[in-house]
């Protein structure tokens, strides 16, 4: 898991359980006591709708997040029935775990989160150029669409890097008193490699809208002819009108201006054979870039060894069932992801 995705996860998970006010509802429950004019089993099923609410917008790293600490009760009704039910039917180790998972993502998981958190998280940074002036940069973040267990090959982040370096330069051409030069903020990885680039605001805009452009002309095209259907949709996207334009402005001459065109081509080929991609090219569309776009290359996956993983079933918020299956304890699953531990150590001692 990304550390943007860790800090997106524990950020939509804590407000989750805030909303529904988790920890408030289990604490009367396992003392008895009940607040004045509050109806307990009203209270006890808008707790359960809200949270129900929140958890249809959850992604799997929100859900991975809820096995780790112990929170998968809160998708069994039988848990809800037993807490409307009353004293009798309430399991309060059961409880007490619950509890103890909430208190740990509400106020301990906010601590990691600030420990992962950098500067270059923003998406608008101001640096101090050699002279001393002042200059906005913006942040363009690529990923690399890959397996969960895979290694990557360096020669994809080499061309990866090299394609937005020469994709940038190229484009800085169309604005010539920039005078910034790319830059890595910073690289994270965990299920997909990412790398934050940032430059020039205006040029970044454009390398931005011309990738998403292009992506959305390109995404059906075969491979056979790629390089082919990129330069169409570079002419569809007005690209090479705006290259003519700068070249009659004088901006650029015509050579400059052939050469622009041919690696900037180049360039988003290279990045789309790489399985490269920009946050806009997977963010609500009809085709997800991440899920077409994969590198070209022999990925090389590691093997884990085989366990008896925690299954979520999501339609246990949507139908119940007259036997619901018990949910694992929060000690089981830290006693096992302290095996797994041990088991690393052990490897990385030998």
């Amino acid at each position: 898991m990304r550390r943007e995705r860790i800090i997106k996860a524990v950020n939509s998970l804590r407000e989750a359980l805030h909303a529904a006010q988790i920890r408030e509802l289990l604490r009367v429950a396992r003392t008895g006591q009940q607040a004045d004019g509050v109806n307990r089993t009203q209270r006890i099923l808008l707790a359960y709708n809200e949270f129900t609410r929140h958890y249809q917008q959850f992604g799997d790293e929100e859900k991975d997040l809820m096995t780790f600490f112990g929170l998968n009760p809160l998708l069994d009704l039988a848990f809800w029935s037993s807490l409307i039910d009353g004293e009798q039917a309430v399991n309060r180790k059961l409880l007490s775990d619950v509890d103890v998972g909430a208190y740990n993502v509400i106020f301990v998981m906010p601590k990691l989160r600030e420990l992962l958190t950098r500067d270059t998280d923003k998406g608008e940074l101001v640096i101090a150029d050699a002279q001393g002036v002042e200059r906005e940069i913006r942040r363009v973040r690529v990923l690399i669409a890959e397996k969960e267990r895979s290694l990557t090959d360096p020669q994809i982040v080499i061309n990866v890097i090299r394609s937005m370096d020469e994709l940038y330069g190229s484009l800085s051409a169309l604005h010539p008193d920039m005078g910034v030069s790319l830059a890595i903020g910073s690289i994270d990885s965990g299920g997909a490699k990412s790398f934050d680039f940032f430059g020039a605001g205006v040029v970044m805009d454009d390398l931005s809208t011309l990738l998403v452009n292009v992506w959305d002309r390109v995404k059906y095209s075969p491979e056979e002819n790629f390089r082919y259907q990129i330069e169409v949709a570079m002419m569809a996207a007005g690209f090479v009108s705006r290259i003519k334009e700068a070249q009659a402005q004088q901006i650029i001459g015509e050579e400059l201006a052939q050469r622009t065109m041919r690696v900037v081509a180049k360039s988003i080929e290279t990045l789309f054979r790489s399985g490269a991609y920009t946050e806009e090219m997977d963010a609500g569309r009809e085709v997800r870039a991440s899920t077409v776009l994969k590198p070209r290359t022999q990925l090389i996956e590691f093997k884990h060894e085989d366990r008896a993983d925690v299954k979520r079933d999501d339609a246990r918020l949507e139908a119940p069932g007259p036997s619901a299956v018990p949910m694992p304890k929060a000690a089981d699953i830290l006693r096992d992801l302290q095996d797994q531990l041990d088991l690393k150590e052990t490897a990385e001692a030998a």
